[in-house]
């Protein structure tokens, strides 16, 4: 056979060589995710600002809510003594063992005229009628939601956030709803407080007062609401006994100030209603 003459077939030569980030290009990179980091940090901040207005509608929905039921049914919720009778008895009436089944069947109260009860020395007593009051406002239909009824596993007095009180729509914060009296108390300035609404975040073994806002949110808030001092008016914080880092010089209720150099959450919020 004849030979072959053909020529190889031509092949490219591809030689690859690593080359690194220029700092233009890497400037860049820099540029953009500090401008995400930035869009993140802003939409963080109009949530947070936004839960902290709604915060306010809360209070402002839940005393009116109270004042209907009040009206309505002639008592208090969680106070009147013919609930039972209104939406059924539930198990166990009047001291409900902790449970996490929301329900409306429900027990009376004593009809003494306060939701729970306190001594002139802060001594609380009667919890049970601090969650019934929610269930039973949710039961008349006038806040949203329903309740269990009864306290969290951790206490008589343990509050679990949408469970046996209300959640705010500021994100790991609640309400209690209950009746205060503090002739003298390290923890609360001394005042036969009444009826309160306590904001704060959960609290193992005991109602919502766990911290939940930072004294430069609590400052704020407090000046829309009522005076901006967190020992006098209507909306009030802990001591520094009970609530450190958020307020200052408490050794009187006059003298007390918010802690603006603390930028952490380090406040609760105690709502006087008045009666």
């Amino acid at each position: 056979m004849p030979s072959s003459n053909k020529p190889a077939p031509f092949r490219f030569k591809t030689t690859y060589t690593a080359r690194g980030f220029t700092l233009i290009e890497l400037s860049m990179v820099l540029v953009i995710i500090a401008l995400l980091a930035g869009g993140i940090f802003m939409a963080q901040s109009l949530i947070r600002q936004s839960q902290l207005r709604s915060v306010a509608m809360e209070y402002d929905r839940t005393k009116k809510a109270i004042e209907e039921f009040r009206n309505k049914y002639m008592g208090l919720p969680g106070d009147i003594t013919n609930a039972e009778s209104i939406w059924g008895s539930d198990a166990g009436c009047p001291g409900t063992s902790s449970n996490t089944t929301r329900k409306s069947v429900t027990c009376n109260g004593d009809g003494s005229g306060t939701i729970g009860s306190s001594s002139l020395s802060g001594a609380l007593g009667n919890q049970t009628e601090w969650f019934r009051a929610w269930q039973q406002l949710s039961n008349a239909g006038l806040i949203q939601g329903t309740y269990t009824g009864a306290p969290g596993e951790g206490g008589i007095a343990e509050a679990i956030i949408g469970i046996n009180v209300p959640a705010s729509q500021l994100s790991g914060a609640g309400w209690t709803l209950n009746y205060t009296l503090f002739d003298s108390d390290g923890l609360m300035w001394a005042d036969q407080y009444g009826h309160v609404l306590n904001f704060g975040s959960y609290s193992s073994g005991d109602f919502t007062r766990g911290p939940a806002l930072s004294p430069e949110e609590a400052l704020r808030f407090d000046t829309k609401i009522d005076d901006g001092l967190p020992g006098r008016g209507i909306v009030r914080s802990w001591r520094t006994s009970m609530m450190p880092n958020c307020t200052n010089n408490d050794s009187s209720a006059n003298s007390a100030t918010y802690n603006g150099i603390y930028k952490d959450r380090a406040c609760a919020l105690v709502f006087i209603l008045g009666f």
